[in-house]
């Protein structure tokens, strides 16, 4: 199991331990393995110990093919000709494994694969439905919709989200003033205001969105990221708009909500392609700078790198 959508993979992960603990008695033949610590041994004694006063034993190895390189990988490929009728043996990965690797393959030829992908568009829509339903309330398409436009894709917050909205509304169905009473809106929404004071030249403003950022939690190097990935957006939606794509295409095409292109391509109208082109190249050229050490980050790392934002926005005033 493996996929960049780490909740649902948790969530199953989740499931199949009390699946197993219920069906055996306990969870006394349930092992879970750190596959970036476990020795190669020690994976092959917990995959061929026999159950213990059970007929099964369920183990789960995580984040091995992700802790490393491809020859240490090889050392797994035996292993799974010798897992025995009573163990099953269930392999997460958090993140993308190299579907190069010798391993990978053999382990989608030899075992059941599954695949997390984030859901997007109306897939978005659907899940928060069906979250709400599990946490006992209703929402319809339109409510979803405004809910991940304000919230962001972040599972793990639309859940909690969805969980506190279903509770407050009880049997009726939660709507848009529900949501904006009691949902503060995510980083996206805070970044997408945060152009909109740039395009408007408040960069008092826009110094301030940033700093509250920071303050409710989130890394310097993460906003940075969020503002980039804003004028990227901006950037492609308009040459996508000014060569006549309609807005559901560039919706398609980009693998963004609905919602987020009209929002978008709103504001795009604040900018001329040469100034977000030019926006974009300030802050790579800043990231490069970062990373390769041509601005010394020291012992405030966090307030470095936001003076070095900041010195972006004041100089183009």
């Amino acid at each position: 199991m493996y996929g960049e959508d780490a909740f649902s993979l948790a969530e199953e992960v989740k499931r199949w331990k009390f699946g197993f603990t219920q069906k055996h008695d306990g969870d006394m033949n349930l092992e879970e393995l750190d596959g970036s610590e476990a020795k190669i041994e020690q994976i092959k004694c917990s995959i061929s110990a026999a159950p213990f006063l059970g007929e099964k034993r369920l183990v789960i190895l995580k984040n091995f093919l992700g802790s490393h390189k491809a020859e240490k990988l090889k050392e797994l490929i035996p292993l799974l000709d010798k897992v025995p009728e009573s163990t099953v043996w269930l392999i997460t990965e958090s993140s993308q494994p190299d579907k190069r690797s010798a391993l990978y393959k053999a382990l989608t030829k030899q075992a059941t694969n599954r695949i997390f992908n984030m859901p997007k568009g109306v897939g978005l829509e659907t899940w928060l439905k069906h979250r709400a339903q599990k946490h006992g309330g209703i929402i319809d398409s339109r409510a979803a919709s405004y809910l991940a436009n304000k919230v962001g894709s972040k599972l793990w917050q639309l859940d909690n989200e969805i969980q506190k909205l279903s509770l407050y509304c009880g049997v009726r169905a939660i709507t848009a003033e529900d949501i904006d009473q009691l949902t503060s809106g995510g980083i996206e929404r805070s970044i997408f205001n945060l152009t909109d004071q740039l395009a408007k030249k408040d960069h008092r403003a826009a110094l301030r969105t940033i700093r509250e950022l920071q303050e409710q939690g989130n890394e310097a190097a993460y906003i940075f990221a969020m503002i980039a990935r804003q004028f990227r957006l901006m950037l492609e939606m308009k040459a996508l708009s000014e060569s006549n794509m309609p807005a559901p295409a560039i919706a398609s095409k980009m693998q963004v909500h609905p919602f987020v292109v009209k929002n978008t391509l709103n504001q795009c109208k604040n900018f001329t392609y040469k100034e977000l082109k030019a926006a974009l190249n300030k802050l790579l050229v800043l990231d490069r700078r970062l990373k390769t050490g041509q601005i010394k980050l020291q012992k405030r790392e966090e307030d470095q790198y936001m003076l070095a934002l900041e010195r972006i926005f004041i100089k183009s005033k």
